[in-house]
């Protein structure tokens, strides 16, 4: 019996060991392909998360944190750009997360609370940029700083041309109206003007817009949305995220690094405000100092204009389930610099906190408002709220083992 028991254990690891999903054991090309089945065959599931009881959660914060694609430690999330110049296996994170959306692997939402799912054909136009025609003015829309302006009721100037309003909360409120300019909640303004935004482009042709496709390269940014807390049982802080979101070009912008890639110029007046995620606020001409800027004290320094996007509203594309995406992200691997031969999973890199994050919003009792709310036009003094919320938060973890 024991004989028997151990010939077995012999051929199983004789047999894993011909089977290596290892690119250095193919002796032919033909046997590529083989080796990606193997690989995928290896995959497993993501590790499940382990179940928290409500007694076991000490504390908790959530926050949300922007992933800026600029920095070099978060460059795994966005190249490669052109996933046709490199091996099939190698893909940016937006892809993975727009075709599992498109699988129906997981579902893609307006917000971070998943109450509005957006749908199919929704989902396709968000992947197009259009901005209106320069001159264009059909039966009162025009181009405006919230996509459209309409002069006078906006009910009345889709009726007449022809939109059918459905039974919705949203159509109740005019964006002409005192009941629309009396809203306290923000994300009911943004979605009820999104909502009719989306109806006055449905009844215009398309030849009043300039269009161009959504791309790889447009995504700068990932909101994450997490859950930081203190388990009991294993006496130690963690982080469950809740919700990621990307964040691409504005229509402004992508228009505009059309024209300069193109050669052409930024007075031609072809780059519009249709489908903004965030608004840009124009940079001041600032005229040099003739002060030496070793002397500038620290006081100078925080009294200084913002960053170009400090005071920027962050809108994803879309929101993402997170929970909900692990089985595709798990599956997905970016590329590890340090070790080619042991490729990072997204799920890891995400759970793992591998990325550098800035919060720009925690829970609080103030309708959770963003730090740019109570500290604006300063980038440097948000910087260091950001930094205090994190220190905050792991002092928590702190101050359990002093007393």
């Amino acid at each position: 019996m024991r004989k028997s028991v151990f010939i077995l254990l012999l051929l199983l690891n004789l047999s894993f060991g011909f089977s290596q999903a290892n690119l250095l054991n193919t002796t032919s090309s033909y046997e590529l392909e083989e080796v990606s089945k193997l690989q995928e065959d290896m995959e497993s599931k993501p590790l499940d998360y382990a179940k928290v009881n409500d007694e076991d959660i000490v504390f908790s914060f959530t926050t949300w944190e922007v992933i800026d694609l600029n920095e070099r430690v978060n460059f795994p999330f966005l190249f490669p750009i052109d996933i046709y110049s490199v091996t099939p296996d190698r893909k940016p994170l937006i892809y993975h997360l727009i075709e599992g959306v498109r699988s129906f692997e997981f579902p893609a939402y307006f917000n971070d609370t998943f109450t509005e799912e957006i749908s199919d054909e929704e989902f396709e136009n968000i992947q197009v940029y259009k901005v209106l025609k320069p001159g264009v003015d059909a039966d009162g829309i025009t181009e405006g700083k919230e996509h459209f302006d309409i002069a006078g009721s906006w009910r009345s100037h889709l009726e007449t041309l022809g939109y059918e309003f459905p039974e919705e909360e949203w159509v109740n409120f005019d964006p002409s109206s005192a009941e629309f300019l009396e809203l306290e909640d923000n994300a009911k303004v943004v979605e009820y003007q999104r909502k009719w935004n989306a109806a006055a482009a449905s009844v215009m042709p398309d030849t009043d817009f300039n269009s161009a496709e959504f791309e790889y390269s447009d995504v700068r940014k990932y909101i994450i949305k997490g859950v930081w807390y203190f388990d009991r049982v294993f006496t130690e802080l963690k982080f469950r995220p809740i919700a990621i979101g990307p964040i691409a070009l504005s229509a402004e912008d992508k228009f505009e690094q059309t024209n300069d890639d193109s050669g052409s110029s930024d007075d031609s007046g072809d780059d519009g405000g249709f489908g903004a995620f965030f608004d840009d606020e124009p940079e001041e001409e600032v005229a040099e100092s003739e002060e030496d800027p070793e002397t500038d004290s620290f006081d100078d320094m925080a009294n200084d204009e913002p960053a170009v996007d400090s005071d920027k509203e962050y809108t994803p594309m879309f929101w993402i389930f997170y929970p909900e995406a692990r089985q595709i992200l798990s599956k997905a691997y970016a590329f590890n610099q340090k070790n080619m031969s042991k490729p990072f999973s997204f799920d890891r890199l995400i759970n793992a906190r591998r990325f550098s994050g800035t919060i720009y919003k925690e829970a609080n009792v103030y309708q959770d408002r963003n730090i740019r709310d109570y500290i604006s036009k300063n980038a440097l003094m948000q910087l260091l709220e950001s930094d205090r919320i994190k220190e905050k938060i792991r002092n928590k973890e702190q101050d359990m083992w002093s007393y």
